[in-house]
């Protein structure tokens, strides 16, 4: 495996930040981030470009990605990722998208479903389930997401954000660049996502149009989104799977990346 390049992709509302590496296979992939921008360096996306081309955009806000200001909803999102995918030069891709990525991804699906050979979403956000709400993410102390986003409390992120915490005791120690990322991250997330909360009241209604083949992932451990939410995703996109992953919890595709990559590999045929 070896480290995808970056390069820099013009579209509609700015430049943004691209990771890209591999070759081949029938289709190019496009994965699609958390709201924790996980891109960079990802072991998920150096697995998958063995054997594929990969592409991996930052949403604006991310990243060096530019453009947050003309973002103001989920539906501004969706136009955005097909921008990208028109400005790659990708007629149909595979895309996988985690958390809020998997929600764009199948809001990109139920609008234009002739564009996404098929579909991965790993945990996703993006519906309304009474009596397995969302976790809330706004304005928690990173120590206690931190359980909630990752199993391993060991986990190189979940060490970062405990570290994080005990330095929000002392505000003053804490370099801005360290948590400029976190700040950034958390603006282009509530752009989409503050009100409704992490969903879009209309989406239920829409998967029946999904016509990609669609696995939906989702690790037992997740303190963030209920399974209830991955049966409602397959119950209501026609055809659909779901997987379960132990030993993960809501950003799985960091903490089990082999065990992803070979579903998403099982699932696109490759």
């Amino acid at each position: 495996m070896s480290p995808l390049s970056v390069t820099t992709l013009d579209t509609a509302v700015g430049a943004v930040e691209v990771h890209r590496g591999g070759s081949g296979g029938p289709a190019p992939l496009v994965y699609l981030h958390s709201a924790q921008g996980e891109v960079p360096g990802m072991a998920l996306l150096e697995e998958l470009a063995v054997t594929r081309a990969v592409a991996a955009p930052l949403f604006p806000g991310f990243g060096a990605s530019e453009g947050l200001g003309a973002i103001d909803d989920i539906e501004d999102a969706a136009f955005h990722v097909l921008d990208v995918l028109d400005r790659l030069g990708f007629a149909q891709p595979d895309i996988v998208g985690m958390s809020l990525g998997g929600w764009m991804a199948v809001e990109l699906a139920t609008r234009w479903p002739d564009r996404v050979r098929r579909l991965v979403l790993v945990n996703p956000v993006g519906l309304h389930v009474p009596g397995a709400p969302i976790t809330e993410i706004f304005g928690r102390p990173l120590d206690e997401l931190a359980g909630e986003l990752i199993a391993d409390p060991e986990h190189p992120l979940a060490v970062l954000m405990r570290a994080m915490a005990d330095m929000e005791q002392h505000p003053g120690d804490i370099p801005f660049e360290l948590v400029r990322p976190v700040l950034q991250a958390l603006a282009a997330t509530a752009k989409v996502g503050w009100n409704p909360y992490l969903h879009n009241p209309k989406l239920p209604g829409r998967l029946r149009r999904v016509d990609a083949p669609t696995l939906v992932v989702h690790a037992l451990h997740d303190g963030i989104v209920p399974r209830a939410h991955a049966e409602a995703y397959v119950a209501r996109i026609p055809d659909a799977r779901l997987a379960d992953i132990d030993g993960a919890a809501h950003l799985a595709a960091l903490e089990r990346p082999d065990e992803v990559a070979k579903l998403v590999r099982e699932h696109l045929g490759d």
